[in-house]
């Protein structure tokens, strides 16, 4: 069985738009980045024109955007801190990570940092067996998990959602293929149940013309990536990845080879561009939406991760709450303007709030 976007699409809605006190539907994570409504092939007049309205809308937004994070509680020196912290994990979040941890030092000059970015999987096995790690994973952390680390020597699991990432289908600019829908997805990306069919070509999911008898071709991260594990997962509902797609390193390097194969397909952050590829839309309940920031912000995009941080509770309170203030300042106006800078997108406040008290208690607005 499939998992309907819809559900996707409500826990987005819950961790980016729910709870704000004011309309947040029209919200990108950078106003540079919105997206222009103008036409290639429109006069000077209609792109003036459009280029006054994207504008304002820019400016309407970073407006809109200021005022939520103005409802995050500032991060507070309260505490002398000292001592190591070891981040490990997603690539995807390394160098938010990165700069978390320059930005505490300013708070906190004697605390050190370490790790490495082998991916969402190795930091969790690094977790496992040495429970003072804080793993960085890029993709839901679910009952298996938990039971992997408990086995071990990580005792009392939390997973703490930091931050969202959209990403979008990319294909190669000549492919018409103009919308996906869960079953699409599945069609692409899943193994093939017999080990005997012929290739997936982009007739197989509707695509007419030149390209129809194409050989479908993957770009993905490794086996030890959140993004692999999200797509199988979530996307595809268990089902194995088709184990013929070509491993990229990064993001970066899954839109430049679509971008240089016309049969080429791949997910990717939904900010990476590129003049030869462009981002499919989604079916939702019948209707087609625009892989773009407003839709993810309005809660009506659905192929949004979580970006977590996984660590022993029990932990805590033996380094002299150096893991509980990184935790407050990631989840502070401080920490999450750098997920916003570093290209993602920040939590809902009311979300937050309700974060720190399920993890320290009540919190004073």
């Amino acid at each position: 069985m499939f998992l309907d976007w819809r559900c996707i699409a409500a826990i987005t809605a819950t961790l980016v738009v729910s709870g704000s006190e004011y309309t947040r539907s029209q919200t990108p994570v950078s106003p540079s980045s919105a997206p222009s409504s103008s036409p290639t092939n429109a006069t000077p007049t209609v792109s003036a024109a459009t280029n006054q309205s994207d504008d304002s809308t820019a400016r309407l937004l970073q407006f809109q955007l200021s005022q939520m994070l103005e409802q995050l509680v500032p991060y507070k020196h309260t505490e002398n801190l000292t001592g190591k912290v070891r981040l490990s994990g997603s690539t995807t979040m390394s160098e938010l990570g990165h700069q978390w941890a320059q930005s505490f030092k300013k708070f906190h000059p004697e605390v050190e940092f370490s790790g490495t970015a082998e991916g969402s999987e190795v930091a969790l096995k690094l977790l496992a067996d040495d429970p003072t790690i804080i793993a960085g994973v890029s993709r839901p952390v679910d009952e298996s998990d938990q039971k992997l680390l408990q086995a071990a020597k990580c005792k009392e699991p939390i997973a703490i959602t930091v931050g969202m990432e959209a990403m979008a289908m990319l294909v190669h600019k000549s492919n018409p293929l103009e919308s996906v829908s869960p079953e699409t997805v599945k069609a692409i990306f899943s193994a093939r149940t017999d080990p005997n069919a012929k290739p997936k070509v982009w007739g197989d999911v509707g695509v007419v013309g030149p390209l129809a008898k194409e050989p479908i071709v993957i770009y993905e991260r490794g086996p030890n990536s959140g993004s692999q594990t999200f797509i199988s997962r979530v996307l595809l509902a268990g089902a194995k990845f088709d184990p013929s797609f070509k491993q990229c390193e990064t993001n970066s390097e899954i839109c430049e080879s679509v971008a240089a194969n016309p049969n080429g397909v791949g997910f990717a952050d939904i900010h990476y561009d590129h003049p030869d590829v462009r981002r499919v839309p989604v079916l939702v309940q019948g209707n087609v939406v625009q892989a773009d920031e407003l839709n993810v912000m309005a809660g009506k995009y659905p192929i949004v991760r979580p970006l977590i941080l996984v660590l022993d509770k029990s932990q805590l309170a033996s380094d002299g709450k150096l893991r509980e203030s990184m935790l407050r300042y990631v989840l502070s106006r401080d920490g999450q303007t750098l997920v916003m800078k570093s290209g993602f997108f920040p939590l809902d406040p009311g979300f937050i709030h309700q974060a720190l008290s399920e993890l320290f208690g009540e919190q004073l607005r």
